[in-house]
């Protein structure tokens, strides 16, 4: 971007050909805090039978810098039931004059896999393009035709970070015999316009301010508009289906997706039989099965089968010894049918942030699925099948505290998982601290449970160099760290991860005539790195809270105090913070305790909580005098 002028030019005279002096007011005005600007986004979605669906899609994006580019969007996914008819982009100068024209051919064709993925039948085409100078104005157009109607396109207005709305029109003209069922949010009922007719449902929404990515967000799409559609009968890769609701939904996976994929060898049949003939509990028999998988499979992405919705037979994944998701849950699932154990393959969306299935929308959702034991008159079992590290009966921060589908013989019904919140996530911290002239030399021993633990326990098999750089990490602020010796303890019956390590720091102790002045918190300091920038725009939420206890011993040998702090006690609705002193004899005790409160906040609320952040690192970098 050159500067300001020159981009204003630009808008005026590129985005609008028309001399519309009102629409380049606007986009100006939309500007701020985007890298993108979508000028105009329209999406046509003809359905003529239920199982054929084209959609045609003209998009006009104003790239104003580099950032920008991951906005334009110019990606198709295809597969043999899903083609690209036509993809086409054009480039657009300061001038409007054409810079490149990229045709079907010039698209990147490449397969829709990750790195960790074997097989998958899918493929995509997208953009690959730099522009040399900024800003531009990419048109893009695609038409796809396709037979899995049991996935509509959402129609999701704010789709990333930065980018700023003119105009998007979204249209869905049902031909089919199929009824089209369509769910908004919250924010859809309050922006976006609608207009249904007949068979015909149009969607609009218009000027749109970019959302900024702000500390403390929830997931994007739990505070901006989104619009979900479904068919009453459907098809995916070949499959007819019918479903109105979460029941018939998942009767339709279970016999279509789950069925015939449950047998497995004699042989294992047999050993599992061994494996549990002398436990008794529901709960032993799941953890030695558990077990099991973890220790004979591993985790392999496999995109094949329906849509790669339906998971591999049982008997290929005890062959092969690997799966994705879906085969080894699947897979775990079949080995607890062989020891009498019910339980319940679960749909859910994964991810670091809390986003939940729509549970009054019965429809194709989620990335991700798991196993859940129903277990009499006691708290269901959780199962994460796809990690040979996770404790028995633990989810951590992937898939925990969310609505998931639980598709069992009776249908599908919606569950909550697991929440891990405040006294769940816990992290105990305590050091034995001598002091050799300016030298800290200690003796400190951490423990961990819940999102704490999960942040941990990879230390166990982590290998030295790892382990230091780690340390090095989390104690930044330890410029001259040595790490003597260390050892950890992954106690996954308890689910504690505990680490005993013996450091020194040299020059911790800063010495000024006959006194030494340090920061009375020397391990797990905490800090934040948050700050109030303006006016506080999205919702504001702590998701899962967490306490810190920690104690701290300096034995004092012949020094003195030269004076005791006062204790400091802060508390609200964001939480407790405490810092405590205590004189025994010649050990001079610290106590410091967090808790994190989770929540749901107003965003006028941020101020406060800021403030309240603000105090605890100023706290945290207390110091403390003793003299010779």
């Amino acid at each position: 971007m050159k500067n300001l002028t020159y981009l204003l030019f630009f808008v005026f005279a590129m985005a609008f050909s028309q001399k519309d002096d009102n629409q380049s007011t606007v986009v100006t005005n939309l500007m701020g805090g985007a890298n993108s600007i979508v000028l105009h986004q329209k999406i046509d979605i003809t359905i003529s039978a239920y199982n054929k669906m084209q959609i045609d899609e003209l998009k006009e994006v104003l790239v104003l810098n580099e950032k920008g580019m991951s906005g334009v969007g110019a990606v198709e996914f295809y597969s043999d039931n899903t083609k690209v008819k036509s993809i086409e982009a054009i480039a657009y100068d300061t001038n409007g004059e054409k810079l490149e024209k990229f045709k079907k051919r010039d698209f990147k064709d490449v397969s829709a896999v990750t790195s960790g993925t074997m097989y998958s039948d899918d493929r995509v085409l997208y953009l690959d393009y730099e522009p040399k100078d900024f800003p531009v104005k990419i048109v893009y157009t695609s038409e796809i035709q396709t037979s899995n109607t049991a996935f509509i396109r959402p129609f999701v207005p704010v789709s990333s970070y930065n980018q700023a709305v003119l105009k998007k029109s979204f249209k869905i003209v049902n031909e089919s015999d199929a009824a089209l069922r369509f769910h908004k949010n919250t924010h859809a009922k309050e922006k976006v316009k609608d207009s249904i007719y007949g068979n015909t449902y149009l969607f609009s929404i218009q000027n749109l301010e970019a959302v900024q990515k702000e500390s403390y967000s929830p997931s994007l799409s739990t505070f901006t508009p989104k619009i979900m559609f479904a068919l009453s009968k459907f098809e995916l890769e070949g499959v007819k289906g019918e479903a109105s609701n979460w029941e018939s939904f998942g009767k339709w996976q279970n016999e279509n997706l789950l069925n015939n994929v449950n047998q497995l060898p004699e042989s294992t049949i047999i050993a599992v039989q061994n494996l549990v003939s002398d436990l008794e509990t529901v709960e032993e028999k799941a953890k030695a099965i558990y077990q099991y998988v973890q220790d004979n499979t591993r985790y392999i992405s496999l995109q094949i089968g329906i849509g790669g919705w339906k998971p591999s037979p049982a008997g290929e994944v005890d062959i092969s010894k690997y799966g994705d998701c879906k085969g080894l849950t699947n897979y775990t699932k079949s080995l607890l049918q062989v020891a009498g154990i019910e339980s319940n393959y679960c749909v859910v969306q994964s991810g670091r942030e809390i986003s939940d299935l729509e549970k009054d929308f019965a429809s194709m959702q989620g990335n991700h699925v798991i196993l859940n034991i129903p277990v009499e008159n006691q708290e269901d079992i959780w199962l994460e099948c796809t990690s040979q590290k996770m404790p028995f009966n633990f989810l951590g921060s992937f898939t925990d505290n969310r609505n998931v589908l639980a598709v069992g013989n009776k249908g599908g019904k919606i569950l909550k998982t697991p929440a891990y919140i405040e006294n769940d996530n816990f992290q105990g911290t305590q050091a034995i601290i001598d002091i050799e002239n300016e030298m800290l030399k200690a003796e400190v021993m951490i423990e961990t449970q819940g999102t704490q633990y999960q942040s941990h326990f990879f230390l166990a098999n982590a290998d030295p160099s790892r382990v230091e750089r780690y340390y090095s990490s989390i104690w930044s602020h330890l410029k001259r760290l040595n790490i003597n010796d260390y050892s950890f303890i992954n106690n996954k019956e308890d689910i504690i991860f505990s680490e005993s390590l013996n450091v020194d720091v040299q020059n911790y102790f800063k010495k000024y005539g006959n006194d030494l002045v340090f920061n009375a918190i020397p391990f797990n300091r905490l800090s934040f790195g948050i700050k109030e920038d303006g006016e506080r725009k999205n919702p504001f939420v702590v998701s899962r809270g967490f306490v810190d206890n920690d104690v701290y011993q300096f034995n004092m040998d012949e020094l003195q105090l030269n004076a005791l702090p006062e204790n400091i006690v802060i508390k609200n609705k964001f939480g407790e913070y405490s810092l405590q002193f205590e004189l025994n004899n010649a050990v001079f005790i610290v106590r410091r305790n967090l808790q994190l409160n989770h929540n749901e906040y107003e965003k006028t609320d941020f101020s406060d909580f800021v403030n309240f952040i603000n105090q605890i690192e100023n706290y945290e970098n207390t110091k403390i005098s003793f003299h010779y």
